[in-house]
């Protein structure tokens, strides 16, 4: 039986299932009110935990989950860190020239006298 991707880790299912505000089953509090520099090293800690690439794939779209949370000028800095660059979106679209079609379609006056 395959599993089927919901994108909820059964980490995450876990964590709902026990309910309360005590989500530090791994023992390491990171606590409020320090400078970037404290978030920075528990982030570096972490990052020398991860030894291949895949666990630093799931670390890392885990951490991403409140992505959109971050203001616009955040987000610009860790895109930037990321070499993500806009998407260009190239269009084309043919432009055709509609001829006048209904120019002079009044019937005119013969005003030459042909008849000399």
């Amino acid at each position: 039986m395959d599993k089927v991707d919901t994108e909820c880790s059964d980490m995450q299912l876990i964590m709902e299932m026990l309910g309360d505000d005590n989500t530090s089953i791994h023992n390491d509090v990171i606590n409020e009110g320090h400078q970037p520099s404290y978030y920075e090293g528990k982030a570096l800690n972490i990052l020398n935990q991860l030894t291949n690439t895949d666990n630093y794939f799931y670390f890392l779209m885990t951490i991403l989950k409140d992505y959109h949370k971050l203001n616009k000028e955040q987000q610009k800095k860790i895109k930037n860190k990321m070499n993500i660059e806009p998407e260009i979106v190239i269009k084309e679209r043919i432009i055709q020239k509609k001829g006048n079609s209904k120019k002079n379609k009044k019937p005119r006056l013969n005003n030459h006298d042909d008849l000399y």
